[in-house]
């Protein structure tokens, strides 16, 4: 398959919430990609949808550099899948769903460069939020890495929860994370996280190879705490210490 192809096939699979199987066997590099991916924005766009926000993947936990050392990819978040706190989503849309709770930064700044510090970007970040990545598990993991990264790190949505001023030490901020408010899970990941902030700088270096940056408003997640796969109809609460909460429901 070419890239076109590739680009086509993750696009009707992202958007039908379906496995694109026709894709298994592709070998590529972290540019193409990423070139794919960006294809496959464009091909959303085309129908009308608009870019909403991003993710710095590869943050935390074990999926810390696992593409390298401080490569930071970015995953595009389309706008109409930016959900407020408290919103209820369609689980039957997506193919393998998994929700995790991270935290949330709206930039007040554009950000762009290939040699920013982690300084840089939290002069650019004008609030934090509790936030849930949703993902949807489309591509399987003997295809490759590169594929997952083709189809935008396996980016659904997010849930945003209320905006808070800037702080500092993120990473320290211990989660309290709930399924039909029974905890299941808590934690604190302190090393085990890039700080937020030095995460937006490292994907705005993987961005600006490409001609883009963080725009003004937009909102960026910055890696997991945890994670956990749904599978039924629930609903999801996370307590972020000293910044608020967030809740979805699945239906």
């Amino acid at each position: 398959m070419n890239q076109t192809q590739v680009a086509d096939a993750l696009h009707r699979a992202r958007k039908h919430g379906t496995e694109p199987q026709s894709v298994a066997g592709v070998e590529l590099d972290t540019d193409a990609a990423l070139t794919i991916q960006l294809h496959v924005l464009d091909r959303f766009k085309a129908e009308g949808e608009a870019l909403g926000g991003w993710k710095a993947a590869l943050s935390s936990g074990t999926s810390r550099d696992m593409m390298g050392k401080d490569f930071r990819p970015f995953g595009y978040v389309l706008k109409s899948k930016i959900l407020k706190s408290g919103d209820r989503v369609n689980r039957a849309r997506m193919f393998q769903c998994r929700i995790e709770p991270e935290l949330c930064v709206i930039m007040k700044a554009p950000l762009r460069g290939a040699a920013l510090s982690a300084a840089d970007a939290r002069n650019a970040v004008g609030a934090i939020a509790p936030a849930f990545e949703i993902n949807d598990i489309r591509t399987r993991p003997e295809w490759g890495r590169p594929l997952l990264l083709a189809d935008g790190l396996a980016q659904w949505g997010i849930v945003v929860g209320a905006p808070v001023p800037v702080r500092d030490d993120l990473a320290n901020t211990t989660v309290r994370f709930f399924e039909n408010e029974k905890l299941i899970e808590t934690a604190t990941p302190g090393e085990l996280m890039d700080d937020p902030f030095l995460s937006l700088a490292l994907m705005c270096a993987v961005l600006d190879r490409f001609g883009l940056g963080l725009e003004a408003g937009q909102p960026i997640i910055t890696g997991a705490f945890c994670r956990t796969a749904v599978n039924a109809a629930n609903s999801y609460r996370a307590e972020f210490s000293g910044i608020g909460d967030v809740s979805v429901t699945f239906d």
